[in-house]
């Protein structure tokens, strides 16, 4: 197929990018739900994932791999937005709509002169959900740690804002490079000093 100036192949493919923009506008519904003013985007995030993993020192790991599987791993919600857990969709609902969204995105792009990009994109969507491969479970890791990267940013933002499902949420995080930053990030939480330095502050006038 021709890739011309005005030919559909070119058409699709700024369409793609069109779509891919809104990700760029489209807030993270977590924090939108916890009343963060000026919340990130999904852009936002799966931009940080991508350093994230690209940062990874397990020579173990596939790195490319996971930095464009970082890259991936969110753009179905450029067509069905952010689904939070507390908008209580089935996970396979939500699994079915994103796949779907994935396919469609896929599909627009099967003409692009780079042939093995279409392939690609899909078979990185799914390695990631599948969570079997060790590179995906480790981006699956930073997907939440880098969550809650962004749930200690906004309680230092926000005095007094209590975010620990997001904290919690990093429980099962296993590998041990990814451990250490986020208990690290557990014991600095700036809404628990906060706490004690208010509670320090009662104790010390009794």
């Amino acid at each position: 197929m021709s890739f011309t100036k005005g030919a559909k192949a070119v058409q699709d493919v700024i369409s793609f990018l069109q779509t891919m923009g809104r990700l760029k506008d489209t807030a993270r519904r977590g924090w939108v739900e916890n009343k963060i003013c000026s919340p990130e985007s999904i852009s936002d995030h799966m931009y940080r994932v991508s350093l994230m993993c690209m940062m990874c020192p397990d020579t173990s790991l596939n790195r490319d791999r996971m930095i464009k599987m970082a890259l991936c791993h969110d753009t179905g919600e450029s067509i069905i937005g952010d689904i939070s857990p507390a908008m209580k969709v089935p996970k396979e609902v939500k699994q079915q709509q994103e796949a779907q969204a994935v396919k469609d995105l896929c599909k627009l792009v099967s003409s692009s002169p780079n042939t093995t990009f279409s392939k690609e994109l899909g078979d990185l969507f799914h390695e990631y959900e599948a969570q079997v491969t060790a590179e995906s479970r480790f981006v699956k890791e930073m997907d939440l740690l880098e969550m809650i990267v962004q749930a200690h940013s906004y309680e230092s933002m926000h005095p007094g804002k209590d975010l620990s499902s997001f904290f919690e949420s990093g429980a099962g995080i296993e590998h041990p490079w990814a451990r250490a930053i986020f208990e690290t990030l557990l014991e600095t939480r700036p809404y628990v000093v906060l706490q004690k330095e208010e509670q320090a502050k009662k104790d010390s006038k009794i």
